[in-house]
């Protein structure tokens, strides 16, 4: 009874119970905390109370002892938090620190941060920012802020950012003209600026505009054009670098004028301002005259001659150019090449590249790029080349100079997958069969061979030992293109059982890709699998029609072919409805080879 009596209290609320045993005892059930001293007028004579054990008092002396936070100490920690990803609280931090830690520098971190990630307008609020705490923008500032800029390709979705340019432009001038009246010989007067607001313009597809800033400047100010602001100016008037919406052909064509007039402008600079033309400027000259028109090319070749030392080799050239060749200088040098339909001349400047010692641009500067570009330029003559041989020796000796180089020199020479596709085109447009089957077996490491008539094998050999590419849609389509314009029925045959073997299905999907058995993501990746798969499925249709309507008793046709062919034919069928397309079928005759089993 006791027990229930005390376990019914203990079920009482806790203020019941705390009741009853003040009424019991007659005292509080809990003893009454001392009272704190007060705040506002504490006793001096005893020391002060702190609640956390952990807290030492300093003193105003001691406090002045202690180390500051110094600006480059909290350019650091925001460095580690933008490279962590926390631009944020990155920006958060810089903020709320006191001012003395702040500078220019310090801000100039955190608004490069904020471009990097593509953060344009939030590194022009910080900009805004920076000058409303009282830090004067300065030269390197603008630096940061106009060459972010000059990352953007588009602009024409970017026209706020197009308008805070032309902004800081106005005030970078009048930063540099107060610094010029400072200190006229300070370091800080640079064309840095100037050079990425000249390369926005020409982004923009303001040519107008950059040239109107060129003339308004002062040739005795303090911002004098060099060889910046013209490498900017030639590199904004490329080619390469149209911008989306403008008459390509026109402008291209206006460009190449720009650009001689601004040439010979440059040279009189150079004279007088002192500086020196480098191999990048010459580089960013060449690249806009050599889409020009034939005088604009003449001036583009006679560059090349002068600070290059490259020419015909019959005019036999006694002295090497005034710069040494550098691997972007070359490739534009065979762009123009390509451009002016000078494939013999390409091949002739590769061959004294070959032998030129490395100090002036010798084979140490050819790369991959460059292999590719000289047969681009072989491709553009007309009529084109008679056979591939020529592209299939520059494969072997890519592979040569992959083996005998280290291992970021290996990676520049390898054979990609568009240096074979480039060499397999040119087979295709000469009808050269042999060497097309002879550059499949490089690439991937199957044997043609065994596709042929008569020793036609279900397990082709496969060379595991060197690096190997993946069939695809594209070279395979390019493949039994070839096969089809040497109108050789052999050939086709050949090219046929190859489809079959890797599969129309297979090579549509990429599914010979080792490394990922999925479509490609990119529109553009999608756009050419979709093409090259149609133009194979096409193509296995008309090479079969051919097959069946001029097949003689000679081609000696088996029943394992026919059944081969039926089956190919129905899944060409298959893909080119399935993809919207019909076929348009050739009527397919009975031949008499057929008959015979």
């Amino acid at each position: 009874m006791l027990e229930k009596q005390r376990h019914h209290e203990l079920k009482k609320p806790r203020f019941e119970r705390r009741a009853q045993r003040e009424e019991s005892t007659g005292q509080p059930s809990t003893p009454s905390r001392p009272s704190r001293p007060s705040l506002a007028s504490p006793n001096k004579d005893s020391p002060k109370q702190y609640r956390s054990r952990h807290y030492v008092p300093f003193t105003d002396e001691q406090r002045a002892l202690l180390p500051k936070l110094e600006p480059h100490e909290l350019s650091r920690r925001l460095k580690i938090l933008c490279d962590e990803g926390q631009l944020d609280a990155a920006i958060s931090m810089l903020k709320n620190t006191p001012r003395d830690a702040q500078n220019a520098p310090v801000w100039n971190t955190v608004i490069w941060e904020c471009l990097k990630q593509k953060q344009y307008q939030l590194s022009y609020q910080l900009y805004t920012d920076m000058k409303r705490r009282g830090h004067s923008p300065t030269t390197r500032t603008y630096q940061t802020m106009l060459g972010g800029l000059a990352r953007i390709e588009d602009w024409t979705s970017h026209t706020k950012q197009l308008k805070n340019a032309h902004s800081l432009y106005e005030s970078f001038q009048r930063h540099i003209t107060s610094l010029h009246k400072e200190k006229p010989d300070s370091s800080d007067i640079t064309s840095v600026p100037l050079a990425s607001y000249m390369r926005i313009l020409g982004a923009a597809g303001l040519y107008q505009e950059m040239f109107d800033v060129y003339y308004d400047l002062d040739p005795m100010g303090p911002l004098t054009p060099d060889h910046l602001v013209f490498t900017s100016m030639f590199q904004s008037l490329s080619p390469l670098r149209i911008p989306y919406g403008k008459n390509e052909s026109l402008a291209v064509l206006q460009n190449a004028s720009s650009a001689k007039l601004l040439w010979s402008q440059m040279l009189k600079a150079s004279k007088k301002h002192k500086f020196t033309v480098d191999s990048h400027l010459v580089t960013a000259a060449i690249t806009p005259l050599s889409r020009g028109r034939s005088s604009d090319q003449e001036l583009a070749f006679k560059i090349v001659r002068e600070y290059f030392g490259l020419a015909p080799s019959e005019e036999k050239l006694t002295t090497a150019g005034t710069l040494a060749l550098e691997p972007q200088s070359f490739a534009a040098v065979l762009m123009l090449c390509r451009s002016s339909e000078k494939a013999s001349l390409a091949v002739d400047f590769f061959e004294q590249v070959l032998k030129r010692p490395d100090r002036i641009g010798g084979p140490s500067i050819i790369d991959r790029g460059h292999i590719e570009e000289l047969m681009k330029a072989r491709q553009a003559v007309k009529p084109p080349p008679d056979n591939a041989r020529f592209e299939y020796d520059l494969i072997e000796w890519l592979m040569h100079q992959e083996v005998h180089s280290i291992k970021t020199r290996a990676a520049q020479v390898r054979p990609a997958m568009s240096t074979y596709n480039l060499a397999l085109l040119t087979a295709f447009r000469a009808a050269d069969w042999p060497t097309a089957t002879k550059t499949f077996d490089l690439m991937t490491g199957f044997h043609c061979h065994d596709f042929m008539d008569g020793v036609e094998s279900d397990s082709p050999r496969l060379d595991k030992a060197r690096p190997r590419l993946p069939p695809t849609a594209e070279n395979v389509s390019l493949m039994l293109r070839t096969a089809f314009a040497t109108e050789n029925r052999a050939n086709m045959r050949q090219a046929l059982r190859m489809v079959d073997f890797f599969g129309i299905k297979e090579l549509a999907s990429n599914s010979w890709r080792e490394e990922s058995r999925e479509r490609p993501k990119s529109k553009k990746a999608m756009k050419d699998l979709h093409f090259y798969s149609q133009k194979l499925a096409t193509t296995v249709v008309d090479a079969l029609a051919h097959i069946f309507s001029h097949s003689t008793k000679g081609d000696r046709m088996v029943p394992q072919d026919r059944e081969r062919w039926l089956r190919l034919k129905a899944e060409a069928t298959r893909y080119l409805e399935g993809n919207g397309e019909q076929p348009e079928l050739l009527a397919a005759t009975e031949n008499v080879a057929y008959k015979r089993d």
